[in-house]
């Protein structure tokens, strides 16, 4: 193997772990554009290794089989537990299939790299918006954060706020987590509720907050936005 075709291979390696990087590193994943890239680049100086070292083929399974092995413990490092949700999971799997790209490069196999390429940008740009779509239409409830309201209310507005928030908390993408209703010694009540909410329902959740604020004899209705780091403190 010559110097030119080695520097073909690395450089090749190069090019496409900045591409699979740039978007984690636009969505601002863990593992970026440099983790990507120099994935890509390691696994392929090691099969290139392998090759120059030991013969062509004579150990290249050895090495694919060392390759997973040391991008599993990397993969381990970006997945992150945060309150209820686990996050980093599609970035592991983005270094092993960026990894499987080098490991291609490295045994000269470019169509398969290139393959491999297309079908992973493909996944995280098309299938991004896909899924996003899918949660909407689902109404997905995000764990990332919970949302609080807080009223405080005299007696004559009980009734319609009441009847309010039974529609509000019976719609899908609505998950009442703690609930609280205070009556003080005279007669107004503060009502508290912590929830999760699917995207759609934040939106309800701010035409609700608007249209109690408006009833008679309401004194008070916010919202706010508590992240899971807080809500689970």
């Amino acid at each position: 193997m010559t110097d030119l075709e080695l520097a073909k291979r690395l450089f090749l390696s190069l090019l496409f772990g900045t591409l699979v990087g740039l978007e984690r590193q636009w969505h601002h994943k863990t593992a970026g554009l440099k983790t990507n890239t120099l994935v890509a680049v390691g696994a392929t100086a090691f099969t290139l290794v392998a090759q120059l070292g030991f013969g062509p083929g004579t150990y290249l399974p050895q090495v694919a089989a060392g390759v997973v092995t040391g991008i599993g413990f990397i993969g381990g490092g970006v997945i992150m537990r945060r309150g209820g949700n686990v996050q980093g999971i599609n970035s592991a799997a983005t270094l092993w299939a960026t990894a499987s790209m080098g490991l291609a490069i490295g045994a000269g196999y470019y169509p398969l790299a290139w393959l491999i390429l297309g079908i992973v940008l493909m996944i995280q740009f098309v299938q991004h918006g896909l899924a996003l779509w899918i949660d909407r239409r689902s109404h997905f409830i995000s764990v990332q954060a919970t949302y609080l309201l807080q009223l405080e209310l005299a007696p004559e507005a009980e009734a319609a706020l009441r009847a309010a928030w039974a529609d509000f908390a019976a719609r899908r993408g609505v998950s009442v987590l703690e609930f609280s209703d205070t009556r003080s010694s005279d007669s107004q009540s503060s009502i508290e509720a912590r929830m999760g909410l699917s995207e759609t329902r934040v939106q309800d959740l701010i035409a609700l907050t608007r249209s109690i604020s408006g009833m008679p004899g309401v004194q008070r209705a916010a919202w706010s936005r508590v992240p899971v780091e807080e809500a689970d403190s």
